[in-house]
């Protein structure tokens, strides 16, 4: 892979330097935790990673820095196809499961649907939740662990 510019060098650095520190800060709330998968983890992960913000240059090619809501770029992400959201989410599940691909999350945004995850069986833990798009609708997501 060849960069014209350092432009695009940044950016992949700065979204990897993003999935490092939000896989240390989940490490660390399971680690403060006693790492004991209880009830309602899919719920309160799927809260965590909803209520998070990320910055509008990590994402896309803009000069923009300002911070979207989690919700906001997986509508822009669903609706256009750009950006890079669904691998933070999945850097941060497969991180977080340490089992690569032992989770499923379908993420439902004005009838179209992505799918992240691959986990199949019985699922240990799920959560169904809606998180609020500023600009209209909500994004419906379906974490399930397994």
């Amino acid at each position: 892979m060849r960069l014209n510019n350092r432009r695009g060098i940044t950016a992949m650095v700065d979204a990897m330097i993003f999935i490092i520190i939000l896989g240390i800060a989940v490490s660390a709330m399971f680690s403060l935790s006693g790492g004991d998968l209880k009830e309602n983890d899919a719920s309160s992960i799927s809260d965590i990673v909803f209520s998070s913000k990320l910055r509008a240059c990590d994402l896309i090619d803009t000069e923009e820095s300002g911070l979207i809501s989690m919700p906001d770029i997986i509508a822009f992400r669903i609706l256009t196809g750009e950006g890079c959201a669904t691998e933070y989410i999945e850097g941060i599940l497969d991180s977080l499961m340490k089992r690569p691909g032992s989770f499923s999350l379908d993420i439902d945004y004005q009838g179209n649907t992505i799918k992240i995850g691959s986990g199949k069986g019985d699922a240990i833990s799920g959560s169904v939740k809606e998180y609020t798009v500023t600009y209209g609708g909500s994004v419906r997501a379906d974490l399930r662990f397994y």
